[in-house]
């Protein structure tokens, strides 16, 4: 990888990292504040489903578009988006704390603001995606990749810290520190990002598009899904499970799930940072060996029974994490042409998003009736994975 490449995929970093930093904040602050507001907690969670349905449709507009209009604009339409969403999210909540506005007034505001984040903001990661494809060769593809979501693992890991630090200065502070951030990435990514765009006479006069049923990247589109299911379903049930397993008191399962989801993060950062930037393994081996350790996590979780056993099931999990979801991205953006990558990307980008939606909804109705169910879900459709990735052909050709 030449040394200007490196430069640029280190701005890319940061600025991801910033993204989120900020989404992080937001999970920690929106529901001790919608209470502080009058909001229920099942408003608050149509609140991100409503931003995710749009997601759906959305990101895959914008992936195109960058095939199009160039990497770089994109980038920069959908942090000045996410930016705008932010410091309204801050605003609305400031509003309602104060009780200027009823909380039947403040809830559709809250949603209106992050919808803002979905309609412009979810071009970013598609776009940056492609421009990492567009300045990688296929043998450095999934490291490349790999640096997007590390960026966003690493925001969202030092995310509640820096929040943590800034709510001295009011409970909405770290909103509006990270819609300034956000505005403070956009302009270093139009100045300093190099691209280098083709002729208006060369440049395809309508954005490729690409079906969710190409049989290309269906496989990888399936991973992908499943993954984000099983991930979504882990963080929302895992407070839960760990307090009634072992019988805590609220303020120390709080401490241990805090532990959890460090753990957690922490693995996910080593496979995409140290094993897959050192090692470089090939798309469909990191499939296969993740999918592996993400079934044995699940496994761990219905035969375990102490909190060692658990935390040693977020480690796997967190591993093999951090080597499907780079994994199927290289593989998708390694199956397609040159021209189709902000197609695959916001492709990748907007279904996986199904994953987040349906996978709590299922997981909380089963805890409901065993708090093993979710548990029993997620290793179900981990072992389907399984066999996919080791049986699919067109995962089996992803060599990188």
């Amino acid at each position: 990888m030449s040394a200007s490449n490196q430069r640029a995929f280190a701005l890319l970093f940061a600025c991801l990292l910033s993204v989120g930093m900020g989404q992080s904040m937001l999970f920690s602050i929106l529901p001790p504040a919608a209470r502080e507001i009058g909001i229920t907690p099942f408003q608050v969670s149509t609140i991100f489903a409503t931003s995710a349905f749009l997601w759906v449709f959305v990101s895959p507009w914008w992936g195109r578009r960058s095939d199009v209009t160039g990497r770089r604009k994109i980038i920069l339409i959908g942090l000045l988006g996410y930016a705008t969403s932010m410091a309204a999210l801050a605003t609305v909540i400031r509003i309602g704390a104060e009780k200027w506005l009823p909380a039947h007034v403040v809830y559709p505001l809250l949603v209106a603001s992050r919808c803002i984040f979905a309609l412009i903001g979810s071009g970013t990661g598609p776009a940056s995606q492609a421009y990492i494809a567009d300045r990688t060769s296929r043998s450095e593809r999934t490291a490349g990749v790999a640096l997007v979501s590390a960026a966003m693992g690493l925001g969202e890991t030092v995310g509640p810290g820096v929040g943590a630090a800034l709510a001295s200065l009011g409970i909405v502070a770290p909103l509006y520190f990270a819609a300034a951030l956000a505005v403070v990435s956009a302009w270093t990514i139009w100045n300093f990002l190099p691209e280098t765009e083709l002729p208006r006479e060369q440049r395809p006069q309508r954005p490729p598009r690409m079906r969710v049923a190409d049989r290309r990247v269906l496989p990888f589109l399936a991973v992908v899904t499943a993954l984000q299911a099983v991930r979504a379903t882990t963080i929302i049930t895992l407070a839960f499970f760990l307090q009634d397993t072992l019988r805590l008191d609220a303020h120390t399962t709080v401490q241990y799930s805090g532990l959890g989801f460090v753990a957690l993060a922490v693995a996910g950062l080593f496979s995409q940072l140290v094993i897959v930037q050192r090692f470089r393994p090939a798309p469909r081996s990191m499939m296969r060996v993740g999918t592996l350790l993400m079934l044995g996590a699940f496994l761990l979780f219905v035969l375990g029974a102490s909190l060692a056993v658990y935390f040693l099931a977020l480690v796997a999990l967190g591993l093999g994490m951090g080597l499907v979801r780079p994994g199927a991205a290289a593989a998708a953006s390694l199956s397609v042409t040159p021209a189709e990558q902000g197609s695959v990307a916001g492709l990748l980008g907007g279904i996986s998003v199904i994953g987040n939606v349906v996978g709590p909804m299922l997981g909380t109705a089963l805890y409901s009736v065993d708090r093993h169910g979710p548990h029993l879900l997620n290793a179900a459709i981990m072992a389907a994975m399984v066999v996919l990735v080791w049986t699919n052909q067109r995962i089996r050709r992803a060599h990188g």
